[in-house]
């Protein structure tokens, strides 16, 4: 049995998560800022949640790109190695 993923799949997933993300962000303003007029927790839910995933994939973007400096750090690091090892294996015997 082979499960088929289509895009529109997970375009509702992420659709639903975005939701879901900007429900709480809105229950949370109407309890806290927004406490004296709930209705703008509706109209700053919607560009908080926007800036928050925004942000999430810069971040993302961010460790990707700092993972990749330090694999390629240990990568000439290990090579470097291992060439000296050999190196002083071959002049030591």
């Amino acid at each position: 049995m082979r499960l088929q993923l289509k895009i529109e799949d997970v375009v509702n997933v992420l659709y639903l998560l975005y939701q879901l993300a900007r429900g709480a962000i809105q229950f949370i303003l109407e309890n806290t800022i927004a406490r004296a007029n709930p209705t703008i927790a509706a109209k700053f839910a919607d560009a908080t949640t926007m800036l928050i995933t925004i942000t999430a994939i810069w971040l993302i973007f961010e460790f990707v790109a700092s993972a990749k400096k330090v694999v390629k750090i240990v990568v000439v690091l290990g090579w470097v190695l291992l060439i000296a090892s050999m190196a002083i294996s071959l002049y030591a015997s």
